[in-house]
């Protein structure tokens, strides 16, 4: 669709933001198309990782404050919520994706663009990357999961300082908070999220799949229920033709070629 751009590299799709003059901050469509396009992704096989990246020099600036979003009535409490909603559903398609999902961030991630970003299972981030919790600069709370996802992946303290004060967090200190998965040359971003995409997409796709959906439960649940799950997912990935490849591989002493099945 047009501002977002999907695209396929053999078994990577490829989701760029396309909206540059608008530091591709994101209308009501551009949302619902993202949230449509992931949920199409988990029942496409030919798909076994997906790279989010955007053009320009943001990667994205948040919701469209200025052009109202998409609809008509984004201002008013009913319209609000609808929107909210689909913010919603996209941020959880993400969630429940059971394929690894790279973020190739290019650029300021604000708002509901930084918890987009940040809903990503890998960041390879350019050094020129920010993270903005802006939402208390407008007098707004976060939304877009970032107050579910942000303390878990830096802790509840550091979480609160950044959604209260809304201070950008630079690429090299996300890096080191454990935000995010690598720091590279600008010029280099999209070489360097490729390589860990295609890393990835050679993987047994259903195994990293099943380890993504039992991380992302890991804190909702105690030891006994996490090796509950461990043990039915370990039972139903066993059936997997990649579990008889890895097998295979290792006692010929040679490295596991994948099919993702």
């Amino acid at each position: 669709m047009e501002n977002v751009k999907f695209e396929r590299d053999e078994n990577i799709e490829i989701i760029t933001l396309d909206r540059p003059d608008k530091l591709n901050a994101l209308s009501y469509q551009m949302v619902k198309a993202l949230g449509d396009r992931f949920i199409d992704i988990q029942f496409d096989d030919n798909v076994r990782a997906v790279l989010v990246t955007a053009k320009g020099d943001a990667f994205c600036a948040g919701a469209d404050l200025g052009g109202a979003g998409g609809r008509e009535d984004a201002a008013t409490p009913p319209g609000m919520r609808i929107s909210a909603r689909m913010y919603s559903r996209m941020i959880k398609a993400m969630w429940d994706l059971e394929k690894p999902i790279v973020g190739a961030i290019n650029g300021v991630a604000a708002g509901g663009g930084c918890n987009f970003a940040l809903s990503c299972d890998l960041i390879v981030a350019s050094e020129k990357a920010e993270f903005i919790q802006v939402f208390t600069r407008r007098g707004l709370v976060a939304d877009c999961g970032g107050t579910f996802i942000l303390p878990r992946l830096i802790g509840l303290a550091k979480a609160k300082e950044l959604m209260y004060f809304a201070e950008p967090l630079k690429a090299d200190e996300a890096l080191r908070l454990g935000a995010i998965y690598r720091v590279v040359p600008h010029e280099k971003l999209m070489d360097e999220a490729m390589d860990v995409a295609r890393r990835l997409a050679q993987g047994p796709t259903r195994a990293i799949g099943m380890i993504k959906t039992m991380l992302n439960r890991s804190f909702e649940t105690d030891l006994e229920g996490a090796l509950d799950r461990e043990g039915t997912y370990q039972g139903i990935v066993v059936g997997t033709s990649d579990v008889f490849e890895g097998i295979t591989a290792f006692l010929e002493k040679r490295e596991p070629h994948f099919r993702g099945k």
